[in-house]
């Protein structure tokens, strides 16, 4: 990966067992996990992880199944 996107354990156990249920996680509840050190849009341009917009207009976010395998391995 590139430079400062070292992601949080716990964060990356939490983003994989959602992607094993298929479900996306708003971003609000990651917040302890230092979500908001990590570069959304640097993964997402490498394929790693989807975000959008909810209804509620908040955003909620994915891992992709290059993702699921890169942060599983």
């Amino acid at each position: 990966m590139k430079g400062g996107m070292e992601m949080n354990n716990s964060l990356i156990k939490i983003l994989i067992e959602a992607k094993k249920l298929n479900k996306w996680i708003p971003a609000k509840f990651l917040v302890k996990y230092d979500i908001q050190k990590v570069n959304l849009s640097e993964l997402e341009d490498d394929g790693l992880i989807l975000t959008m917009k909810s209804k509620s207009d908040e955003m909620v976010l994915k891992l992709t199944l290059k993702g699921y395998h890169h942060f599983n391995s």
